[in-house]
């Protein structure tokens, strides 16, 4: 009888989360092509413009906490930023699903990660007041996720597609299509991408890098290091036992902004005006670099270290031009150039800029 009742429990259950999904499937919808709005192709001519007070500001942005019920085996927002803070970054935005969490002391961009869905469709949205939870908990076609989009974008919300090859749950296709995204996250733990970025912005369809730890567990190491308490409790076991590591430390973005206040640091992602970075490994020193930016039609980088290539990279990846062991380049737009990036290569780490797109 108990089996019986649990079972129509269960049945009732997923029914109307089956009826609430079509619901929002059926109504939750906008076209991409009859709602894109104008691309501002200015804002890609240039993304380093704005000369700011402060350079390079090191940010690390889609990290996960133990903030929500159904993840309390993860860092406590305290032990995240202990560590992040040790090893130089200025800037954090936890990203936990579906709730805004902030850090403790250091500077941040309140934000979320949007998707409860099954496939793992998800999105960072960095910026707003408040969560718009997902009502498509087992499907989503790309109207739908387009719709999602128009309303946090209508928020002033920066959008992020997370992880976009996970699980092919976005693949060349579908971002071909979607509107409105901010950023593409080009480097990530599930694999990096350049590539396909280059598909996407020789396509017309442009965005901004990003760069994410996507962390869901500090490497052992570090957290034995940071932990409060000498006595271990369930969570230090769980380390012990499953030998959690977490990728951390390992990819961020170098932001100019004028302060680490929040409204600065959100201006500067809408402009592009950061890098995006991936270590070869955590524990390596990060690349120091210079300016990067654009005279007239000439896109040019002074470091500081010396990098061991850097290639300025066209239309379907085309490497227009290449320099090695030289801290300064430059490049200039040809007028058959739609656009071109910086990709440099340190013996630490690559380093992605945002692309400087030809005038329209």
């Amino acid at each position: 009888m108990k089996k019986r009742i649990f079972l129509l429990l269960l049945a009732a259950i997923l029914g109307v989360l089956l009826l609430e999904n079509l619901f929002a499937w059926l109504y939750l919808r906008a076209n991409p092509t009859s709602t894109q709005t104008q691309i501002q192709w200015e804002k890609f001519e240039d993304p380093y413009k704005r000369k700011t007070s402060l350079s390079w500001q090191k940010a690390a942005i889609h990290l996960h906490t133990d903030q929500i019920w159904f993840t309390p085996g993860r860092n406590s927002p305290e032990e995240i930023e202990t560590v992040y803070a040790a090893n130089g970054y200025k800037i954090l935005g936890f990203t936990d699903y579906e709730k805004i969490t902030l850090p403790p002391r250091l500077s941040s961009v309140r934000g979320y990660e949007w998707g409860r869905n099954l496939i793992k469709r998800h999105m960072t949205v960095l910026g707003t007041e408040e969560v718009d939870q997902d009502p498509f908990p087992l499907y989503a076609g790309i109207e739908n996720i387009q719709w999602a989009i128009n309303k946090i974008s209508s928020q002033d919300g920066f959008v992020v597609i997370n992880h976009p090859f996970l699980n092919n749950t976005f693949p060349l296709k579908i971002l071909t299509e979607l509107r409105n995204y901010n950023a593409l996250e080009v480097f990530s733990p599930f694999g990096d991408i350049p590539k396909q970025w280059d598909k996407l912005l020789s396509n017309q369809v442009p965005s901004f890098c990003m760069a994410a730890d996507d962390l869901h567990y500090l490497p052992r190491e570090e957290y034995v290091r940071i932990k409060s308490s000498g006595v271990s409790n369930w969570r230090d076991l769980s380390s012990e036992i499953y030998r959690q590591d977490g990728e951390s430390l390992m990819r961020y973005l170098l932001i100019n902004t004028d302060s680490l206040e929040e409204k600065e640091i959100l201006k500067s992602l809408q402009e592009g005006n950061y890098l995006c970075v991936r270590k070869m490994e955590r524990t390596l020193e990060d690349p120091k670099l210079g300016p990067i930016g654009k005279r007239g039609e000439e896109v040019f980088f002074e470091f500081q270290d010396t990098p061991i290539t850097v290639d300025f990279i066209g239309q379907n990846s085309e490497v227009l031009a290449h320099t090695s062991y030289s801290k300064k380049g430059s490049y200039t737009l040809r007028p058959t150039d739609p656009y071109v990036r910086i990709q440099a290569v340190f013996p630490t780490a690559i380093i992605l800029s945002n692309p400087f797109f030809s005038k329209k």
